[in-house]
């Protein structure tokens, strides 16, 4: 017997488990009887699992609801450990980056098919979105996604595409495989990718690859408002700077695996 794509294969309990902390962690906080509703299982099963994972550490029961536990930093922190070369070499890019631009600055890899923000800096001009270190988003809604998908192998991307199919997230959003592989001809002509309002109606992005050997690392994007981001601004000034920013980078990883 065959498995279509993206069909789950694992066990059920484990699924509801972690459905049940993707929700705690969207909700803040929540009550057992909202968290059943909205998982779709038995207020019963919902206790049952709320009670184990509050026992192992992984959820806080309070007065308003249950919230995650601190057991979940442990976890988070050395998952990012893996990307401990990449984040030290980029650290005071980004920083400098930030200094420069005044905006959003973030570092993002490919995992699970997705884009993850590993790190993230905001300028005085910083605006709040709805991104922070560990948040994953669909990766060809993101410049940075799009300049990491750009750089991966053709049976890849069509992997990750097949996988988690190409939704719009706003009216700009990149919706059909020939228009996306045709945007990463571009992408590799230009060295950066752009965001038009392509993730958010209000915010726009450059982004541009963090490459070494032939393997794309990860990317590095400027975000900030679109009625900001405009012109030569947006189209020149920003590319230019990520693009001195990356070589850095790269040039970094390039002695540190040296």
């Amino acid at each position: 017997m065959t498995n279509e794509p993206g069909e789950r294969q694992g066990i059920k309990a484990t699924e509801t488990a972690f459905d049940i902390i993707k929700t705690i962690h969207e909700a803040g906080h929540i009550r057992l009887v909202e968290l059943a509703d909205t998982v779709g299982i038995a207020n019963s099963t919902a206790f049952s699992h709320l009670t184990t994972l509050e026992e192992l550490g992984y959820v806080v029961k309070e007065p308003d609801g249950y919230r995650l536990g601190l057991r979940l930093l442990d976890h988070g922190i050395q998952a990012k450990y893996h990307y401990r070369e990449l984040l030290d070499a980029s650290k005071p890019v980004l920083e400098q980056l930030v200094s420069e631009t005044d905006e959003a600055v973030n570092l993002v890899v490919e995992e699970d098919n997705q884009a993850v923000y590993i790190g993230r800096l905001t300028g005085d001009r910083g605006v709040p979105t709805n991104s922070w270190v560990g948040k994953h988003k669909q990766i060809h809604t993101l410049s940075a996604g799009k300049a990491i998908l750009a750089h991966m192998p053709e049976n890849q991307v069509d992997e990750i595409i097949s996988q988690t199919g190409l939704d719009g997230v706003t009216a700009e959003t990149i919706t059909t495989r020939e228009e996306l592989k045709s945007e990463f001809e571009e992408i590799r002509d230009r060295g950066v990718a752009f965001n038009n309002c392509e993730s958010h109606e209000s915010i726009r992005a450059v982004g541009a690859p963090i490459i070494l050997n032939e393997e794309v690392y990860g990317a590095v994007s400027v975000a900030g408002p679109a009625k900001r981001l405009t012109g030569e601004y947006f189209r020149s000034e920003i590319p230019n700077l990520l693009l001195g920013a990356v070589n850095e980078i790269e040039l970094k990883l390039a002695y540190t695996d040296n």
